[in-house]
């Protein structure tokens, strides 16, 4: 029976999406696992923090509440925000543009929404049998939810991220998996999809990994002449939303702009490709059609439909924290998280092949940390590492992915030199998935605080160790 249903085809001999999804899990049995045992250890992540040893305390807090608190609005219709003033946390609206607004966009609450929903309608129907009032838009289930979400967002983006390694960007699947483990256990990604789900970067994770995959999927199609007009507006839509989760992250867009880029002729080649009608209008639109409930909230606020909603935060862009930003032991990104380190070596290795993604990662990482360092905080308050890195760490698996592949092409011509380099290569992933995994429990458990670590936050991260 089992087989009947996954070979099930249509009636013009296409196999249908459940088919073609399951034929595919069977393909990729080492990425399901690794996705699967990472979910079940997210989710137990949570329950431990959360429920049985470390905290007590709101699961949807600081940032993360200002981006969540549109959807209890909707419940409420109160949009200034008035329920939340007997709830366990506050919300600090800013004065801007002659109203009282809520700093933080409206794309999260739009990706929590179908977890919200769920929790809402479980709620509701608790309630209608119990006689309780737990459907407040605020109570356990809403914010188990939202981590729940988060999780789900994660694995998401990283069968994206896979798929694009290894459909488009030409890397084994052996690679490709080790480059999205990487990331996921040597970095805070899964720090910021489970226990700091709420925070906005797993979405911008999952959306930057979609937004490359489909870059690539349609420049494939394009050649061939199969793109249709709504196709290319998925990327207006896409940069509308990625937009409205982060608004830095706009800048993300300059992985379009630069695809396929190796020179002073190929730039000028896409420049043309790029600026057509037929493809600037559709994008163009569909991106302003996208960011409409954002320019709604702010006009409903303020009476004006653009607001720069950050008041008095502001840029200092002759006087960027580069230095503290990568390299500081408060939160320096390399500092925090070693590994990639290895994904900068991955850039110098792809500079001499220069695929498709390559100029364009390179170019939007070096605006990113200057834009990221201007900022007046650029430690980014309470945080584990350099969180604002998290949102586009699908750029340092393509990196480090280059790096494997070299490895992977040595073993092939040298077995020698190639036993060598491995160790290295290896050995160091494995110290800084090691040195992550204990510096993320550090957090967990306050050891390492939440800002202001130290030579002295060091020692004791260490001394968690018994050494």
């Amino acid at each position: 029976m089992g087989e009947e249903i996954t070979g099930m085809r249509s009636a013009n001999g296409r196999k249908q999406p459940f088919g073609r999804i399951a034929s595919w899990i069977r393909q990729e049995k080492a990425l399901t696992g690794f996705v699967l045992i990472t979910v079940f250890l997210m989710l137990c992540s949570v329950v431990w923090v959360y429920h049985i040893k470390v905290l007590n305390a709101p699961k949807v807090y600081s940032d993360g509440f200002g981006y969540y608190v549109y959807l209890p609005a909707v419940i409420y219709r109160d949009f200034s925000f008035g329920f939340t003033e007997n709830w366990e946390h506050p919300l600090t609206l800013i004065e801007a543009a002659g109203g009282m607004i809520d700093k933080y966009p409206v794309g999260v609450a739009i990706m929590e929404s179908p977890f919200f929903l769920a929790a809402h309608l479980l709620s509701l129907l608790r309630d209608a049998l119990t006689g309780s009032a737990t459907a407040t838009g605020y109570s356990n289930l809403y914010q188990y939810m939202i981590l729940f979400g988060g999780i789900c967002y994660w694995a998401a983006g990283t069968v994206l991220l896979y798929a694009l390694l290894k459909r488009y960007l030409g890397f084994s699947g052996r690679v490709s998996l080790l480059a999205c483990a990487a990331v996921t256990y040597g970095t805070n990604l899964f720090h910021y999809a489970s226990y700091d789900a709420c925070f906005s970067h797993i979405y911008s994770y999952f959306l930057f990994d979609l937004f490359l995959f489909y870059l690539c999927r349609y420049e494939e199609r394009d050649r061939e002449n199969k793109n249709r007009l709504w196709q290319t507006c998925i990327f207006g839509l896409l940069a509308g939303l990625i937009f409205m989760c982060r608004n830095t992250n706009l800048l993300f867009v300059l992985t379009y702009v630069f695809y396929g880029v190796r020179d002073g002729k190929t730039l000028r080649e896409r420049m043309l490709t790029i600026l057509k009608p037929r493809r600037a209008v559709p994008i163009v639109l569909a991106g302003c059609v996208s960011i409409f409930p954002q320019l709604l909230y702010w006009h409903e606020a303020t009476g004006n439909w653009f607001v720069y909603s950050y008041g008095n935060e502001p840029f200092y862009w002759l006087k960027p924290q580069l230095m503290n930003f990568l390299f500081s032991v408060r939160k320096g990104l390399f500092f925090w998280s070693p590994l990639l380190l290895l994904a900068v070596a991955g850039m110098v290795l792809a500079f001499r092949r220069r695929r498709q993604l390559d100029t364009g990662l390179t170019v939007f990482f070096l605006v990113i940390v200057y834009v990221s360092s201007a900022w007046w905080s650029w430690y980014y308050g309470g945080s584990y590492g350099q969180r604002v890195a998290v949102d586009f760490m699908c750029l340092f698996a393509v990196f480090l992915a280059h790096v494997f592949s070299c490895l992977e092409e040595t073993g092939r011509r040298d077995g020698g030199r190639y036993k060598l380099a491995a160790v290295g290569v290896y050995g160091y992933c494995a110290v800084c998935v090691a040195w992550n995994l204990l510096c993320m429990i550090a957090y967990w458990y306050r050891v390492l605080p939440s800002d202001m670590a130290d030579w002295g936050t060091v020692r004791d991260i260490v001394g968690m160790l018994g050494l």
